[in-house]
């Protein structure tokens, strides 16, 4: 079953469970391929299965809009290029921000993005880190982000940015 948008605001955020991931599939990867929607379901997997990890989801009555994937520590992607990558060691690192093209620019990712970093918060991390390819506006923006690399990776140019969770001066990147 496709999401409405006509109802948008009784969404709500929760930790994802093993029973949302197949709803995830069913409203989220319908684009995918067979080889991409498999890497997909096994990574929805892992984040509601691990400690060290968190699937928060956006969702309205029994429909998924949208997910953001957070884990405690991730190492950087090859290609990035930094003074200092082990400042990135104390941060916790976005995997995946994902709304439903029917439901953006309502909030939704914000609101997952803020529930990302509060998790991190609360797991002790210093800071959070990610790599976006089109989003980097907006979560400079948004959150306050700040600028780490340019990198390219299987042909495509992303971007890497950090937020520290304190108002001390950043270290070295």
């Amino acid at each position: 079953m496709k999401p409405s948008p006509s109802n948008t605001h009784l969404w709500h955020l929760k930790e994802a469970v093993e029973a949302d991931v197949p709803p995830i599939l069913e409203q989220l990867a319908g684009h995918m391929g067979s080889k991409a929607r498999a890497r997909f379901q096994d990574k929805m997997e892992r984040y509601v299965r691990k400690p060290d990890r968190q699937l928060i989801v956006a969702v309205q009555k029994n429909m998924i809009l949208g997910l953001v994937c957070v884990i405690e520590k991730m190492d950087p992607p090859s290609g990035l290029e930094c003074d200092n990558p082990k400042i990135l060691q104390s941060f916790a690192a976005s995997a995946q921000l994902l709304v439903h093209p029917d439901f953006r620019r309502q909030g939704i990712g914000k609101s997952l993005h803020q529930r990302s970093l509060k998790w991190a918060q609360s797991r002790g991390c210093k800071g959070h880190w990610l790599v976006t390819h089109r989003m980097a506006d907006w979560y400079k923006k948004h959150f306050n982000y700040m600028f780490i690399s340019r990198f390219l990776t299987k042909g495509t140019q992303k971007i890497a940015l950090m937020k520290q969770f304190t108002d001390d001066p950043p270290e070295s990147i």
